[in-house]
């Protein structure tokens, strides 16, 4: 026999099995960075759960793909490095308060992370992440007026990813030696001129 519940009565939630769940979570993607930490070419599904001690099922039950476990990796780290409270810059005016700001939280990632993110399997999460980062600056560059043509647009891009790039932004810092003032600078005129380079190109 079925038990219908009264109007009005709450559905069943366990606030504590949604905060297991989500510490289990984190702890897989954890895992899933000290397995990149190690240099490995590719990231494998059982090596992360063997190296977040949990079943290969309970990985599936969180990430159905091993691209959704790529896709969620660069987010958590940036979660864990406080990344996650930074504003995309929306226009041109914007972006170099967003790099100064960029570089100040860059040192928040713990050396595990950045190990991580520097191994071949890393390549993959950029990848992963790439169209993203490429529609977000894409973004930022439609602001521009007069409009760039789309083939120039693009190709500023593809630039504004490589500048704005932490290894790009650590070696404007730590091997030109200069201030995250100064490197947001640098960067952003490198980006204007490049802008007024592709102007020019269409006229």
């Amino acid at each position: 026999m079925s038990h219908i519940a009264p109007a009005g009565t709450r559905t069943y939630r366990s606030d504590l099995r949604a905060e297991q769940a989500e510490a289990t979570r984190s702890r897989i993607l954890d895992a899933a960075i000290r397995v990149l930490a190690r240099g490995i070419a590719t990231l494998s599904m059982p090596d992360v759960a063997r190296e977040a001690g949990v079943s290969l099922p309970t990985v599936y039950r969180h990430f159905g793909t091993k691209q959704e476990l790529l896709d969620a990796i660069y987010p958590h780290a940036e979660r864990r490095a406080g990344l996650g409270e930074l504003v995309t810059p929306r226009s041109i005016g914007e972006l170099r308060e967003g790099i100064r700001r960029l570089l100040d939280h860059l040192d928040a990632f713990d050396d595990l992370a950045r190990a991580a993110m520097a191994s071949p399997g890393a390549a993959e999460v950029r990848h992963r992440s790439m169209p993203r980062r490429l529609g977000l600056i894409r973004a930022m560059l439609d602001t521009i007026e007069p409009p760039l043509p789309p083939a120039a647009r693009d190709r500023v891009a593809r630039l504004v990813v490589i500048l704005t790039s932490s290894s790009a932004l650590r070696t404007w810092r730590d091997h030109l030696e200069i201030s995250p003032s100064q490197v947001a600078e640098e960067v952003e005129a490198t980006i204007l001129a490049s802008i007024d380079a592709a102007r020019e190109e269409g006229r």
